[in-house]
């Protein structure tokens, strides 16, 4: 039997207004922020939790809805939603205890049979969930009284709680499903600190406090979330005055940024991997030997050093160096033209056909601008690209089409693992049963003998034994190139040097419910 139990650090500053309480001093109490103002490149394209693709979507909801688990950024878990969880002996079935006294900002109760209707909503197969398989091997939710829930596995996993911890867990107001039916991804109504005010797309999000929110009182009383998709404009925003947090700014300014007295940043490695997918089911990518030859072929070192200005590093395997999972694969694809163009004449390529290359603009740092470095670098050997640039909303539309409906070929992608384990790297993106539509695995990449791998490394509980697993998969992924392997982001994020106690996570999320400003 195993038990959660909550740890609490109260940090230095918490220690000194500790002792002076303690000594009957009176302290100040924190001063509220009428309104912090965040840019950000991206609108959202829905605010339900379940549809979730977008990790900054998803820290939006995160402040709606709450979570059951909080993911600190170290990995620890922090209760939320739920208080604990109890683990069977045969790791089976998990028993959730659900917070007590909870109420959604629409007035309705949180209980277990709320938290029933979201695992079934979860698991339903009739409903869009890009991120199912990460909880894919609950098979049913039960209620045990008002406020436990328990969650019966189709075999054992390891790191579920940090799986519980993720967004798409969230649970949403039964009254509002009720009432707007799956248009509740326009009208989020969540238990979460902060509930939505007014959402004009493609210019702001504004959310304002939740009065009656369970915790501790959120020191932010109003948050707007302004669309910018030109990052210049945002770092000039916000060198202004005219917002507090500047979401991912240029690569290219962050060391001007970190010397500027008024500004901050933070930059911890993140799990975010950034590719080029390569689709392994259409055009020509469908052959493994010009997917190796599009690997030589880019200079991800150059890429790193001289466009993103050493805010990334570059993958050395198919998951971040943060994770657990992780290891440095034997071969690598260093750059190699010569070795590019070999590959492609003995693949029998045809340089008359012209690749189709799709990006974002204002999701990933400077992706439109790496996206034009490795179309340079695939003509420079032959290749004659057409590249395409697309709003977010539009972009991960066209991610989520069928293979007989894609027009995918080669295309820029980050997957950013929302706990640190490679389980959610590996799973989620190479395995067949996240093919789209069912999720968000792009490429297309399907391998009956990796699927296998990966199954059994979920149903393996000893850690040591589950990490060679990974491995082992990592390097059959690895070998097979369903992408151009690019580089890991370091989260990027700058903002007022009146700001303090802002909560950054390597899970390129961001905190800032309980501020302070000096």
């Amino acid at each position: 039997m195993k038990q959660f139990r909550r740890l609490k650090k109260l940090g230095l500053y918490g220690l000194l207004l500790a002792g002076l309480c303690a000594a009957g001093i009176a302290v100040p109490a924190q001063a509220e922020i009428k309104v912090l103002r965040i840019g950000i490149g991206v609108d959202a394209d829905t605010l339900n939790p379940q549809e979730q693709t977008t990790t900054l979507i998803q820290n939006m909801c995160d402040l709606i809805y709450d979570t059951l688990f909080f993911q600190k950024p170290d990995g620890t878990l922090e209760p939320r939603l739920a208080t604990g969880y109890d683990v069977s002996d045969d790791g089976l079935t998990w028993t959730l205890h659900l917070r007590e006294g909870v109420t959604f900002s629409d007035g309705s109760a949180f209980n277990a049979e709320v938290m029933k209707q979201t695992f079934d909503r979860i698991l339903n197969p009739d409903l869009r969930v890009p991120l199912r398989f990460a909880v894919s091997m609950v098979k049913e939710c039960t209620i045990v009284d008002e406020h436990t829930v328990a969650l019966h596995l189709k075999f054992p996993f390891a790191p579920l709680a940090d799986a519980l911890s993720m967004t798409l867990n969230a649970p949403i107001s039964p009254k509002a499903l009720e009432e707007y039916g799956e248009d509740v991804r326009q009208h989020p109504v969540g238990a979460g600190p902060y509930v939505l005010e007014e959402w004009v797309q493609g210019d702001r999000i504004v959310m304002v406090r939740n009065e009656d929110y369970f915790g501790k009182k959120p020191t932010v009383e109003k948050i707007i979330w302004k669309v910018v998709p030109e990052v210049s404009t945002r770092e000039a925003m916000l060198r202004s005055g005219q917002i507090d947090i500047c979401y991912k700014p240029s690569p290219a300014n962050v060391s001007g940024l970190k010397a500027d007295p008024n500004v901050q940043v933070d930059m911890p490695l993140d799990t975010r991997t950034i590719f080029m997918g390569l689709n392994c089911q259409k055009g020509v990518t469908q052959d493994k030997l010009v997917r190796q030859a599009f690997n030589y072929a880019v200079d991800k070192e150059a890429i790193v050093k001289k466009i993103l200005f050493d805010t990334a590093v570059p993958m050395d395997a198919p998951v971040s160096p943060i994770v657990f999972g992780h290891k440095t694969m034997d071969k690598q694809y260093p750059y190699d033209p010569d070795k590019a163009k070999a590959l492609l004449d003995k693949a029998g390529f045809d340089y008359d056909t012209v690749v189709s290359m799709r990006t974002p603009n204002g999701r990933y740092l400077f992706d439109k601008q790496v996206s034009q470095a490795v179309q340079a670098y695939l003509q420079a050997i032959g290749v004659k690209v057409e590249l395409r640039t697309y709003d977010w909303p539009t972009y991960v539309a066209g991610l989520l089409k069928p293979l007989e409906e894609s027009e995918l070929e080669v295309f820029l992608l980050g997957w950013g693992p929302l706990f640190l384990d490679a389980d959610m790297g590996l799973y989620g993106q190479f395995t067949c049963e996240v093919n789209p539509p069912k999720g968000l695995g792009a490429a297309f990449y399907c391998n009956p003998e990796y699927d296998e791998l990966m199954k059994r490394s979920r149903m393996e509980l000893d850690n040591e034994k589950r990490k060679e697993l990974l491995v082992e998969a990592s390097r059959m992924v690895w070998e097979d190139c369903p992408w151009i392997w690019l580089h890991v982001e370091k989260f990027v994020i700058a903002y007022s040097q009146e700001i303090q106690d802002l909560v950054v996570t390597p899970t390129e999320k961001f905190y800032p419910t309980y501020i302070s400003k000096q």
